[in-house]
């Protein structure tokens, strides 16, 4: 069906995580506000074994990635011939790939649709070349503003074009309507027998850190961690795990349902991510949303994740990569439920301030006006 003055969310690949998710919640919110809105990828993901990933309510432009030059051009062949037929309103896109192929794309379809580029992480953790060009693409005629999920991300535009940093404002990520029930609703079941339960949620990549959250726990007695998520890292982290002699304090949940995780992270003490960089993680809103002290590393998105509107510091930050300051923060949180309760009545207040209603507000004040225009 043509939905010309349609809000399309565009993103490159992605079968899982917080972005399609994120996708998935605004243009949902938005069509429940009167919107058409659609979903489409460049190309499907693929699976461990290489079998294309089903993404309910998304259409694919092009069958699966492109591996050669050939197949890139008829991707974007493709693309140029959705987007005149579609003649969307708007086009919200995000991960490095689409952000420059979709001005490109819009450009040689000569169609007005309008392009909102989106960034949620730090554009020092994208592909060299590809940042390049998107300060360049970014600034095309096409390209109304440019979208960060927080004040450290839209920081790292600073060496794009005066023409794109002038396109640029934040917009802070929160979870959806579904999601805040569900978390308002769980039982925070606390135990009272001495051990410091700590969790983690999220990839097992190099991201996360996760050797450092290990390497402090090995210091700090009495506590257990549950690690809920996959990843190509696990290998290594069982390794570690062994060699510290951990396997009876630290356990990897693997995978589950997203109900199951928050379950298991409303039973947890302390919500720890000492990630090397984030955009705006909807699991720290996740935990934040649940009332957990909040543990993070010092890094600039992690600082502003764990902050207050106020200004007010929400959540403990350690040094990256020091373990031993990691280990020392949990103890103290392992030996005083008093600091305990006070980090955790924070968190609550941060978890309530991200709010599902207010991000889609910002989305409808910079969308509203394109698609009337439109």
């Amino acid at each position: 069906m043509n939905q010309a003055g349609a809000i399309h969310f565009a993103i490159t690949h992605s079968a899982a995580g917080g972005l399609r998710e994120l996708w998935d919640d605004i243009a949902d919110g938005l069509a429940a506000r009167g919107y058409a809105t659609r979903r489409f990828v460049l190309y499907p993901p693929a699976d461990a074994a290489g079998e294309h990933v089903d993404m309910v309510g998304w259409h694919h432009i092009a069958p699966a990635k492109p591996r050669t030059p050939w197949q890139a051009a008829r991707m974007i062949a493709t693309l140029v011939r959705y987007l005149r037929r579609e003649r969307p309103a708007v086009i919200v896109s995000s991960m490095p790939a689409a952000n420059v192929l979709l001005p490109v794309a819009v450009t040689l379809a000569r169609v007005p649709t309008r392009v909102i580029l989106s960034h949620h992480s730090p554009t020092d953790t994208h592909n060299p070349l590809l940042d390049r060009v998107d300060g360049w693409t970014g600034i095309l005629r096409c390209v109304a503003r440019v979208v960060s999920v927080s004040d450290a991300v839209r920081a790292t535009l600073a060496h794009k074009p005066r023409r794109y940093r002038a396109k640029a404002l934040t917009i802070h990520n929160a979870l959806s309507e579904r999601l805040e029930r569900m978390l308002d609703a769980l039982p925070r079941r606390r135990s009272n027998d001495g051990v410091l339960r700590v969790v983690a949620l999220g990839r097992l990549t190099a991201q996360k850190n996760y050797p450092m959250l290990i390497r402090g726990m090995a210091a700090v007695p009495g506590a257990r961690l549950e690690i809920v998520g996959g990843g190509e890292d696990e290998a290594a982290l069982r390794a570690l795990v062994a060699e510290l002699e951990l396997g009876d304090r630290v356990t990897f949940s693997g995978l589950v349902a997203r109900e199951a995780a928050l379950a298991r992270a409303a039973a947890a003490d302390v919500f720890v991510q000492v990630s090397r960089y984030e955009g705006h993680s909807l699991a720290l809103i996740e935990a934040a949303r649940l009332g957990l002290p909040l543990v993070v590393s010092d890094v600039a998105v992690q600082v502003e994740g764990v902050t207050a509107a106020d200004g007010t510091r929400c959540g403990i930050v350690v040094p990256l990569d020091d373990h031993g300051a990691l280990a020392a923060v949990l103890r103290r949180l392992r030996d005083d439920p008093a600091a305990r309760a006070h980090w955790a009545a924070l968190a609550a207040r941060l978890g309530r301030e991200a709010s599902n209603a207010h991000m889609l507000d910002r989305y409808e004040a910079v969308l509203a006006p394109l698609v009337r225009a439109g």
